[in-house]
């Protein structure tokens, strides 16, 4: 098969004049040229210069998420030299200050028990969040029971202190 295609090209070829030959020659070279250029230079020419702009910009970027991480390393590190470990006298005023009443406050290393019959829903979801900026308490395990009246809920709330970095 290949024979018989070089045979026809040298038919072809033979049938050209030295002018036609020489300008297809420079016509098969330009499109060559043209199509090593579009397929291969000018994508790593643009590819260059796009990245010779971006690079100082991921440049300065690096350095400021460097520097955030620094900060971030250090105020985890102040942050867990400074929360002293929850009391149960802190949970009782925080509990009081939202007129919760617990039935029972069991504070046992970094684990406070709580035990409330009757609250307003609200009250006790905001007292959950001054717990967690006061202290660093998370709610572990909660079991909430609604009440007969409206918005009041029966809750039974395992917290636990986050001390270390997250």
């Amino acid at each position: 098969m290949f024979s018989a295609i070089k045979e026809q090209f040298n038919l072809f070829w033979q049938a050209r004049i030295e002018r036609e030959r020489k300008m297809l020659v420079i016509c098969a070279l330009f499109i060559a040229a043209a199509i090593t250029y579009g397929f291969f230079l000018a994508p790593a020419l643009s590819g260059r210069k796009q990245l010779s702009e971006s690079l100082p910009i991921l440049n300065q970027q690096l350095a400021e998420i460097n520097e955030l991480s620094k900060q971030q390393t250090g105020l985890t590190a102040n942050l867990a030299e400074f929360i002293a470990p929850v009391s149960r006298e802190q949970v009782e005023a925080v509990l009081g200050r939202r007129g919760i009443k617990a039935q029972t406050v069991a504070v046992s290393d970094d684990l406070v028990r709580l035990q409330i019959p009757t609250a307003a829903y609200a009250n006790l979801m905001e007292c959950l969040v001054e717990l967690q900026k006061a202290s660093r308490l998370t709610v572990e395990e909660a079991k909430l029971v609604a009440l007969l009246e409206n918005g009041q809920v029966s809750a039974t709330l395992t917290l636990r202190q986050q001390r270390n970095a997250p």
